[in-house]
């Protein structure tokens, strides 16, 4: 987490931002990603984040090594209201967590950061929250029931349940409505966000700015102590010799963890006694429940090992020991991914999906597989041909080098002028 005090800009006129957003204590890649900004963000606006009822004051906590940032709950947001010097960020994604802003962002419109186009998983838990009544029937009737051609049959009939027609474009839809500018983050999502807001105006030309920035890249960590280094290998049972296939990141149920396990299977089988899958992140039972899995799969307690949750440390130590790092996602959201390019910084090879936006990301290192039936049968072949040209010492910091050289014209820092300028842009329309 960056814990500088900024260094404000004297004589710039500083209007005020709320950021809403999922935020530290919070374990997810959208608190991670806004928690770079923050310290930019404040350098050039009286910064106030506002957290969900009820998770204020371990927000608090988690964020003290900010006190430039002022930490607000939603009562004291609302009673703030109206403020006419002031503007909303709205940070989302496909992710439970966001689900308390899906009142705010239609009642305060405002920039919002869209980080995964289709915000399927968003709306369950929405439904799951009650809130579906109170919004979908009226945003349906405000629609005038139509729906898109794609989703009725020819006599005119749905030919998918209103609930899927909601998910699937109108959730988009509605919050590029009420929006004052939009932000993604590749090519790929831009195309999805154009196709499910079908009708919005977008682009600063009409009213509505529409900025594509790309995911940040975090520069490469600095070199471990040996001791630090033996201590995390050692934890997880990692020889000097291993092949070490790793899956980096929240362990959630499109990561495609069956067909890993299944590639592994068939790769072990084929008498590759020294590779070693290690699952490097946390799992998330309620989606998949790896551990149960492998467990049923390898009853002798000799499988797949699962490490739960890890410091950033720990995981860049793995990574930069991994042979080989496996990034899938079916289905995809429109999403870019962090860890990718972290993965690819790390020097080994790396593994993604031929799908959504994970393809835009070029890299030596990284090659693709498809998704569906042939899915398991590819990424064994994958991990096989890994196996068989193991990547040399020289050739993993040639990548480093490389990587690290991309991560500069990618870091928070050199893009954060793109946000704010944007900001602007919106602010400028409102």
């Amino acid at each position: 987490m960056p814990d500088t005090a900024p260094s404000f800009r004297e004589g710039v006129a500083r209007r005020r931002l709320f950021v809403f957003s999922p935020l530290p204590p919070q374990r997810n890649g959208l608190a991670d990603y806004i928690l770079e900004y923050l310290p930019l963000l404040a350098q050039d606006f009286e910064l106030s984040v506002v957290s969900e009822s009820g998770h204020t004051a371990e927000t608090r906590l988690a964020m003290e090594q900010m006190p430039h940032v002022e930490v607000l709950s939603e009562a004291h947001f609302l009673a703030r209201q109206a403020d006419a010097r002031a503007q909303v960020l709205y940070n989302v994604g496909n992710n439970g967590d966001c689900a308390y802003m899906l009142d705010h962002v239609h009642q305060f419109p405002g920039a919002v950061i869209i980080h995964d186009v289709s915000l399927f998983y968003l709306h369950q838990v929405a439904a799951q929250q009650a809130r579906s009544n109170a919004i979908m029937g009226p945003w349906l009737a405000a629609e005038g029931y139509e729906m898109p051609a794609d989703f009725l049959h020819g006599d005119g009939s749905l030919a998918k349940t209103p609930g899927m027609v909601y998910q699937e474009c109108l959730m988009v839809k509605r919050i590029s409505e009420s929006a004052k500018g939009v932000m993604v983050h590749t090519a790929y999502a831009e195309k999805r966000l154009r196709g499910g807001a079908s009708g919005v105006p977008l682009g600063h030309t009409r009213g509505r700015p529409l900025l594509r920035m790309p995911h940040f890249v975090l520069p490469p960590p600095a070199v471990p102590s040996e001791a630090l280094l033996a201590e995390v290998l050692s934890r997880f049972h990692i020889k000097p010799d291993d092949f070490l296939i790793l899956v980096p990141g929240f362990l959630s149920g499109n990561k495609m963890l069956y067909e890993i396990l299944m590639a592994f299977r068939e790769a072990s089988a084929r008498g590759l006694q020294d590779i070693k899958l290690l699952f490097a992140g946390q799992e998330r039972e309620q989606e998949y429940r790896l551990s149960e899995r492998i467990k049923a799969l390898w009853p002798a307690g000799d499988g797949p090992l699962v490490t739960g949750y890890l410091s950033a440390q720990d995981l860049d130590i793995l990574l930069g020991r991994a042979d080989l790092s496996v990034v899938l996602r079916f289905p995809t959201y429109g999403e870019s991914s962090g860890i990718l390019p972290r993965a690819a910084m790390g020097g080994g090879d790396v593994i993604t999906v031929n799908i959504g936006a994970y393809p835009e990301f070029q890299s030596a290192a990284v090659c693709t597989i498809p998704v569906g039936a042939d899915a398991v049968a590819a990424l064994t072949e994958a991990l096989l041909r890994s196996h068989a040209t193991r990547t040399t010492p020289e050739t993993r910091r040639v990548r480093q080098t490389e990587e690290a050289r991309r991560a500069q014209a990618l870091s928070p820092q050199a893009l954060y002028p793109r946000l704010r300028q944007w900001l602007d842009d919106v602010w400028a329309l409102q």
